[in-house]
Order: C-alpha cells, then structure tokens, then sequence
C-alpha cells in the first residue's frame, strides 16, 4: 500500500486527502479537507520510515509546537498535530498562492526580511507546487508554516 493510501485510511473521518503539494527532505504536504469543519488544510507528514528515527520524529513534533506558539500574519497558524499508523503530521492552514521559493526566483518579494530568510531556502525545498506557499520557520523550507502575504 502507497503512502498516500495509508495516510488517507489513517486519518479516515477526519480529513480527507486531496492530493500531494509539496516534498522535501522531511517530509510530505499534502492538501486536504478537514471533514467537520468542511475547511481546506495543509497536512505536513514525517514518512513511517522517518517517524521510526526518535530524533527526526522529536523534531518534526519541536518543529510543530514552536510554530503552533507563535501568531504573526506571514505564519501560517497550526491547527493539530497527530500521530496515527506510524505517520506523525501537522495539519495547518492551506493558504491559496505561490511557494516562497517561487516567489523569491521570481524576484516578486517585498519584504526584505522574508527575501534574506528565504533565500537560504531556495533550491533546499521548493517543492510545494503553485497551490500553496507554506513555509517552516526551522529551515526556512518553502513548505510549512512560514508565508509572504505581499
């Protein structure tokens, strides 16, 4: 059974996976529904295979409680963290738009903070797609957390 099967039966009742948005070096986002509130989320995944290792699963789990702590308008807020048949995941805002790596090859940021911080992270994880410009705030990786509103 894929991952994406597996991640779907996981979290069964309560979201409804769309479809993959991005990958990186830890981990997989993919967009779905969450069921009850019928609203669109961003769930970023750590792979079994990953989870299984204490110290990338201890800072996957770090890396959603530093972001569910903070509340500024370029960070995506963090609705839930989980961890069900061996995936551990982070469910967050989906926000409509282009990745920051995109937007900074591009050179349409605004915002020099958010250029310098994201420019480390171009070509490390621009792998979100076109849909969502999710962001972590960890590595700066275009895929969790962090976003340009400009």
């Amino acid at each position: 059974m894929n991952d994406f099967i597996a991640l779907q039966s996981a979290l069964a009742g309560e979201y409804s996976l769309d479809r993959e948005i991005g990958r990186g070096g830890m981990g997989i986002v993919y967009l779905a529904r969450e069921v009850r509130l019928a609203r669109p989320v961003a769930i970023k995944v750590l792979p079994p295979a990953l989870a299984a290792r204490p110290e990338l699963r201890e800072a996957f789990l770090r890396e959603a409680q530093t972001a569910a702590a903070l509340t500024h308008p370029n960070i995506v807020p963090v609705y839930a963290v989980g961890e069900r048949g061996g995936f551990v995941y982070i469910v967050m805002a989906f926000v409509e738009g282009t990745t920051l790596g995109e937007r900074i090859r591009q050179r349409v940021v605004d915002d020099p903070e958010v250029a310098a911080f994201g420019g480390l992270a171009v070509g490390q994880q621009s792998q979100c797609g076109s849909r969502g410009s999710h962001v972590s705030r960890r590595r700066g990786s275009p895929c969790c957390g962090w976003r340009s509103t400009r």
